[in-house]
């Protein structure tokens, strides 16, 4: 004679009665015929374990949704900390280069507004996608 396991109990099938709508019912039946679903007892089983999961995470979401905020914050910050480290990189680059253009270059206050001016202009119209190549090229 074969013995079941908990487990195997647990998952063991039971007849049961259950009242619903004609509505329902209805709409049930729909779906099933476009669904993967076997029969109406394999549908309202997944319905159920659904549903019960959903209220489950529901009531713990006092304990969920900090864990789950904490967990977006650490990812967000470790974000942010890769573009601030970039950005500092960037600046370096920016700040050598100028400093190397104003040791070789001559140029009085006014030229250096106008140039200031173009440049605002030029990442306006680019959206900031500045090809050095073609300023250079410009002139």
């Amino acid at each position: 004679m074969k013995t079941l396991s908990n487990s195997n109990r647990d998952d063991e099938k039971i007849r049961t009665g259950i009242s619903i709508s004609k509505r329902l019912l209805k709409e049930c039946d729909a779906y099933l015929k476009k669904s993967e679903f076997e029969n109406r007892s394999e549908l309202i089983e997944s319905a159920l374990k659904l549903f019960l999961v959903t209220r489950n995470i529901s009531e713990k979401s006092e304990v969920l949704v900090p864990e789950l905020a904490d967990c977006i914050t650490k990812a967000s910050d470790k974000g942010i900390m890769k573009i601030s480290k970039g950005l500092f990189r960037y600046a370096v680059e920016v700040e050598m280069l100028v400093a190397l253009l104003a040791d070789r270059l001559c140029i009085n206050k006014t030229e250096l507004e106008q140039i200031r001016k173009d440049a605002v202009n030029n990442v306006r119209q680019t959206k900031g996608k500045i090809n050095l190549d073609e300023l250079i090229l410009k002139k």
